[in-house]
Order: structure tokens, then sequence, then C-alpha cells
């Protein structure tokens, strides 16, 4: 069987991850949205980087570690730019970065990060599989959403879930190794070949 077409479909996150964390104004454990800024402390021959998380509630604001205490020399001068111009990129990726999270003893909440999915469609009516062209489809994901595989399929396709597990069921969609393909999660990437459609 020959795969002539080869889509890729890459996951991008339209929100950055919540933390949870004690509010000392709220008293409690409260959900802390990070405000996609930068704040940048020199001192004589020191800097301190932090990104700015606010309170969902009562908007106090808590600045997570990001460099500390740190020489100018430290840091690359286009990095050290990219935290002076508040980067959304750079505050996304610090954003998902979980080493630092634990680092600064916090918790990310990824339940409720919004996402696209950027890639051509398919059309898996089954006259658009003639003959023996297949596709391989590439799912990327460059952040730790743990999103699983029948979820974005089923999101990307616009079928239900239910479909999508028909499908998996004929042999219809098959991964890699084809072992509990629908529930696995979405790190990096995951190869999927479609052998045909639905009627």
């Amino acid at each position: 069987m020959s795969y002539l077409k080869n889509i890729k479909w890459e996951i991008v996150p339209l929100t950055i991850p919540a933390v949870i964390r004690n509010c000392p104004k709220c008293g409690n454990n409260a959900v802390y949205r990070s405000s996609g800024k930068f704040r940048v402390n020199a001192n004589k021959n020191k800097l301190d980087i932090w990104l700015i998380y606010q309170c969902e509630k009562c908007k106090s604001t808590w600045n997570m570690g990001i460099y500390e205490r740190i020489t100018p020399t430290d840091i690359d001068s286009q990095l050290y730019e990219l935290f002076l111009s508040n980067d959304i990129e750079l505050a996304k990726e610090y954003g998902f970065d979980i080493a630092i999270h634990n680092k600064n003893k916090v918790k990310l909440d990824f339940t409720n990060v919004e996402y696209g999915i950027i890639g051509e469609d398919i059309d898996i009516i089954k006259k658009d599989f003639k003959g023996k062209d297949k596709i391989i489809l590439d799912i990327i994901c460059k952040y730790p959403l743990g999103l699983r595989v029948d979820k974005v399929l089923s999101k990307k396709l616009g079928i239900s879930r239910e479909k999508v597990k028909n499908l998996y069921e004929n042999s219809i969609l098959m991964g890699e190794n084809n072992k509990n393909l629908l529930k696995q999660k979405i790190n990096d990437r995951v190869r999927i070949f479609f052998n045909g459609g639905i009627e």
C-alpha cells in the first residue's frame, strides 16, 4: 500500500495555562493567569527577571522567577531584548515550562487551555480516497497539553469521537504501532495512517 500524501497538523495553544497557588488576599488557593508580561529589574550589576501572573478573582499579582541575581553577561543580549519587549512567544514558552513552575513551587493547570489546529483539512468521505492514494498524517504539538488523539481528530475532522473510534476499529485509521492509538496523548509528534474514508 502506497501513501502518496503527507499532511501535517500543528496544535497551537491560544492561551497560557493558569497557575494554582495560594492568594494572600483571597486567603486560599486561587487561579492565577499569565499577563504575558515580564518584569525586569536591574540592580547595579545584577538582574532579576519574572513572568507576571494575576489572581483571577482579586487581580493581585505574583511574579514567577525566571532569572534571579544574574549578571548581564549571563544572558544572551537578544533574549534580554525579548524580555524587555514582552515578547508574546517567549511569554508562552515560559508559561508552559513545567521545570520553571516546579522551581517556583506552583502547579500548572492545563484543563482550560484553548488551542487551535493548523493544517490542511482532510475530507474523510470515501469518494476522496481513490485507488492507492492514502494519507499519512503527522500531528505535532510542542507544548505539554496532554491532548488525546481521538479528541484532536474529532475536532479537526468535524466528526464525533464515536465516529473516530469506528474508523479506528475498522482499520481506516491506524497508528505506527496501533496500540491504544486513540487514548494516546500527543507529546511532540504522533503519526497516523488513513487507509480510506467513511460513506
